[in-house]
């Protein structure tokens, strides 16, 4: 029996509404008050005579980056899996690159940090997050990036 007042409840509202919209359209009806008086001037901004940095075209985070990039990095290989197996795959530390050193790679400058590694392109900013380190290793250069446990090592 409740079914039956549902329904009916719904098309008696559904039918209320269409003869309410009608009307009012037909009749003109406004919702809006008519403005008075002059128009006021158009208030600036909280930057008002300050210079503003556009806003970044494309911002991303991940052990994905430098693929993001075919222009700059083509991607060889790739491997992912706990750390204790891929501990051969990792280059020796001498071949890391050293934090505070700059790559450029067609148009994409990277910057190799301690724990990261930033990539920029035009007004693109891209990060591999804590722990990931660039190597000039024989294959290429190579990404190793780890995190909770777990390694990436891509070749470019």
């Amino acid at each position: 029996m409740l079914r039956y007042y549902v329904i009916a409840s719904v098309i008696i509202v559904a039918f209320g509404s269409v003869v309410f919209a009608h009307r009012f359209a037909a009749n003109g009806w406004k919702l809006h008050a008519d403005a008075t008086g002059p128009p006021s001037a158009a208030h600036g901004n909280a930057n008002e005579g300050f210079v503003a940095t556009p806003a970044p075209f494309f911002v991303g985070q991940g052990s994905w980056v430098l693929s993001a990039l075919p222009a700059c990095f083509v991607q060889v290989s790739s491997k992912q899996g706990p750390s204790s197996l891929l501990r051969a795959d990792v280059p020796q530390a001498a071949l890391r690159i050293a934090p505070g050193a700059t790559l450029r790679r067609a148009n994409c400058t990277v910057l190799v940090r301690a724990h990261d590694i930033w990539v920029y392109r035009g007004r693109d900013r891209l990060r591999v997050p804590p722990e990931a380190r660039l190597y000039d290793g024989p294959q290429g250069l190579t990404l190793v990036y780890e995190h909770a446990g777990r390694t990436e090592v891509r070749v470019y």
